[in-house]
């Protein structure tokens, strides 16, 4: 059986990872995102950097940046694939018996056969708590379902911008974001990172090397005419995807512009999510409607757990009645 909760490792020593410590790396998370510290589709440097000391000074486990960001992809990978087992199928409840879906036989069966990845969540799946907190994470920045963009088409959809376009920043960004951490950490420890343990002489050399500008890359052979051609040919190439990914950006920003997660038309969905409880045409609806205009309430309520959304509209509106009357003359 294999869990979101196992041994997950890199090119360091491996790190364990169980249901507390996963829980722990979400709220950080969850906590600089709603500090402004990921803007996008990533953490800034500094939204990183103080996950890596959180994540210690609570865990006494010295993870690294590239560790919990290995955590991260596998989490919102685990995620994606069990939003997608379950888009079509709301009402599914959850069985703490089986530590899954509560679903039959036939429901895996179709399921597993469109989607042999997710039979493993037959076994374990992703608990309501965690996935509140994943949804915090992730909904907004990943596309779940399946699109496919044909060029003939002339627009792009949102699922192809947002998982393949947006990712592709999201690495660039981590790195430099990695870099940084590294570069914190060595600070820290009063090290200097790389250089420190390589010899003089080599560094001189290095030095010297790099003095010497861009003529030292004139003494070596002659290009052949093929490999003359080759570069040629790469650098047509190059200029398409330059021009291909330019064009990507204006349909970007053109047609489907990142949402916010935390916006008023993620607050006005997730309201009409709850119809069932909230009518559009009760009081508790309109009085809903004026409390997400504020947004530190707007962040409390798409931040809570949805099992609670309801209770706490419902406080808030006996508050606001409450202090309406204290004020009434």
């Amino acid at each position: 059986m294999r869990s979101i909760l196992n041994v997950e490792g890199s090119g360091e020593k491996k790190a364990s990872w169980d249901r507390r410590l996963t829980i722990i790396l979400c709220d950080l998370c969850i906590k600089e995102i709603l500090n402004g510290n990921r803007p996008g589709t990533h953490f800034k440097k500094e939204g990183w950097v103080n996950i890596v000391k959180n994540f210690e000074n609570e865990t006494r486990k010295p993870y690294t940046q590239r560790q919990l960001k290995n955590r991260w992809d596998l989490l919102k990978k685990e995620w994606r694939l069990w939003k997608k087992l379950k888009e079509k199928d709301t009402g599914l409840g959850w069985n703490p018996t089986k530590g899954t879906v509560d679903a039959s036989e036939e429901w895996w069966e179709s399921k597993i056969k469109v989607m042999p990845e997710a039979q493993r969540f037959k076994l374990a799946g992703i608990d309501p708590e965690l996935e509140d907190k994943l949804d915090q994470m992730f909904k907004g920045i990943v596309a779940t379902g399946d699109k496919a963009w044909a060029p003939s088409s002339g627009i792009l959809p949102t699922d192809f911008i947002e998982q393949d376009y947006n990712e592709t920043l999201e690495e660039n960004e981590e790195h430099n974001a990695m870099e940084f951490v590294h570069q914190v950490e060595c600070d820290e420890n009063n090290e200097s990172p790389e250089i420190q343990s390589e010899p003089t002489q080599n560094v001189q050399q290095k030095r010297k090397s790099t003095e010497a500008g861009p003529s030292h890359l004139k003494t070596g052979k002659k290009k052949s005419p093929q490999q003359t051609r080759g570069a040629a040919k790469l650098s047509l190439q190059i200029d398409k995807l330059c021009s291909t990914a330019v064009s990507m950006n204006e349909a970007t920003s053109r047609l489907n512009p990142i949402t916010d997660p935390f916006g008023i038309p993620q607050a006005v969905k997730m309201l009409e999510e709850l119809s069932e409880e909230i009518p559009e045409a009760s009081k508790l609806y309109f009085f809903a409607l004026k409390l997400i205009a504020n947004k530190e309430k707007r962040t409390v309520f798409l931040s809570i757990p949805q099992r609670v959304r309801v209770r706490w509209l419902n406080e808030e509106m006996k508050d606001s009645l409450k202090l309406s009357s204290l004020l009434s003359p």
